[in-house]
């Protein structure tokens, strides 16, 4: 499994984006967590996550894999919990952490950050968004609020109200590319409907997807960019 990873600060400050990316005999885990704007130390909440994640899932290797994802998702839950408790503050992250095996793909999510599939000129989403944008979705674009980007569900300490834990792996073909996104890539990837510029770079192998979305971010130009982070799994 080809794995990459490119992140952008957009026009923010910091970066309160964090990945992981891990390879097993068996087969890779990718994590990516996008720290809740305008909350304190979303930065620590992110990094916090995505390490204590990837901890607790390589220790978790006797369990099923959806087990696994679960529990390790209870764990880095806990570990924000502890972070945000010892500061004496509230924040949170979203998560979403997949692992590629044996031609199935396991994912696990919180939040609003993406799991696509490229598949033969399709791009499709494969989890759920825990966002009000999904949410108003329902009711159709003349209901589009300026609240719609607010998460729904979040690791905070507290019980996520939502996650996304299929219990059944997705089966991969060769040459599919999976895309793990924070929500930086909205522009391009969010309606699933690319642009014939974007569907050329989501087709090329010219340079590693990752880095060539989030160029493709960056070339927006957008005033109010927000942090970009893109992990990509590439099946051979």
């Amino acid at each position: 499994m080809d794995a990459h990873a490119a992140q952008w600060l957009g026009s923010r400050d910091d970066m309160e984006d964090a990945y992981t990316v891990a390879h097993f005999p068996e087969g890779t885990l990718a994590v990516v967590c996008d720290g809740m704007g305008g909350h304190s130390h979303g930065k620590l909440a992110a990094r916090t996550a995505a390490d204590a994640f990837r901890d607790a899932f390589t220790r978790l290797a006797e369990l099923p894999v959806p087990r696994r994802l679960r529990a390790a998702l209870d764990v880095a839950n806990e570990a924000v919990g502890a972070l945000f408790q010892e500061k004496g503050s509230f924040g949170g992250t979203t998560l979403l952490a997949v692992f590629a095996a044996h031609r199935l793909l396991h994912h696990i999510s919180v939040g609003d950050s993406a799991l696509f599939l490229w598949r033969a000129g399709n791009l499709v989403r494969l989890n759920e968004d825990h966002s009000m944008r999904a949410f108003y979705s329902g009711f159709g674009p003349e209901c589009a609020m300026p609240d719609s980007h607010c998460l729904r569900s979040a690791l905070t300490g507290e019980q996520p109200e939502l996650v996304d834990e299929p219990q059944q792996g997705y089966p991969l073909l060769p040459h599919d590319r999976i895309i793990l996104a924070s929500d930086g890539v909205e522009d391009l990837l969010f309606d699933c409907i690319p642009t014939p510029a974007v569907r050329e770079v989501l087709s090329s192998t010219a340079v590693p997807l990752a880095s060539a979305l989030v160029q493709a971010t960056e070339a927006l130009h957008s005033e109010y960019a927000d942090n970009t982070t893109v992990v990509t799994l590439d099946v051979e």
